[in-house]
């Protein structure tokens, strides 16, 4: 068979979207094999005309649905806020008192008699105390509060507070306060609760002075520590012994995040110890 020429013949280009009209595209035979010039591919593509109003239909469509789903979740979690919001005022609004024990009446007493003067004081108690706890011979306990459920307020509490929903943990620390004694060194007793009746630091504080009787400080004599704590400290007498109290407070949104809850409650710590 007679080898075959070479030879070129232009063809016209398939239709292709976007590409100019008459392009054409060089064939090149060899042979059985025939190749293609690929230089009409590297031309520009344009976009034709007659479909932009369509583009523009998708893109107004898309948009438009966008904007929908954005609207919607913003109002859903707009909505949940504001649920929550009123749940925990809701709950922080009832009628339960703090009741905070007198840490004056408590120290010099064995661990025995502390719990007995809880149950004489008319305190529900849940025992939260560890091994830890125990083997420094000491005890922590919560006060739960008198429109709940002793089982399960002490649930709640062994599962942690810190591990609840905005509404339990506003639930749970009105009207309740946690009480914790140490032996490691001498004897420290800790009271701790949310104060969600007060404006500021020194009304806390001022707060917690009358409740435990503590006259011999002033509180012009706060001091701030470099956490932004505000402290006020003093002492007492009991039997032969002096003891010296500090009671701090903060924000209680540096210690739970509770949505809803008033900007200016604080969370209170009353220690006392043995003076040196």
């Amino acid at each position: 068979m007679p080898r075959q020429a070479k030879r070129n013949q232009d063809i016209q280009a398939p239709a292709i979207p976007g590409a100019k009209q008459g392009t054409c595209i060089t064939v090149r035979d060899q042979g059985p094999v025939r190749y293609l010039d690929s230089n009409a591919l590297h031309e520009s593509l344009e976009f034709p005309r007659s479909q932009y109003r369509k583009l523009a239909i998708i893109l107004a469509i898309a948009i438009a649905l966008s904007v929908a789903v954005v609207v919607a979740y913003n109002t859903s979690v707009m909505q949940d806020v504001s649920r929550t919001q009123a749940l925990v005022n809701e709950a922080i609004s009832r009628d339960v008192s703090l009741d905070l024990p007198v840490m004056k009446n408590y120290v010099g007493k064995s661990n025995e008699d502390m719990l007995k003067n809880f149950s004489k004081d008319g305190y529900v108690i849940y025992d939260n105390s560890n091994e830890e706890d125990r083997n420094v011979d000491g005890f922590d306990v919560f006060k739960i509060a008198t429109d709940m459920d002793p089982d399960t307020a002490a649930a709640a509490y062994q599962q942690g507070i810190d591990t609840m929903s905005d509404v339990d943990q506003a639930r749970y620390l009105a009207g309740s306060w946690r009480f914790i004694v140490s032996r490691a060194n001498d004897v420290e007793l800790r009271l701790r609760y949310a104060d969600f009746d007060a404006v500021d630091a020194q009304s806390a504080i001022q707060y917690a002075m009358e409740s435990q009787g503590f006259d011999d400080a002033k509180l012009t004599d706060i001091a701030e520590d470099t956490m932004g704590n505000k402290n006020l400290s003093g002492s007492f007498k009991s039997g032969k012994k002096t003891y010296e109290y500090t009671i701090s407070t903060c924000d209680l949104s540096q210690v739970y995040e509770i949505e809803g809850a008033p900007d200016d409650a604080q969370f209170v710590g009353i220690k006392v110890t043995v003076a040196s």
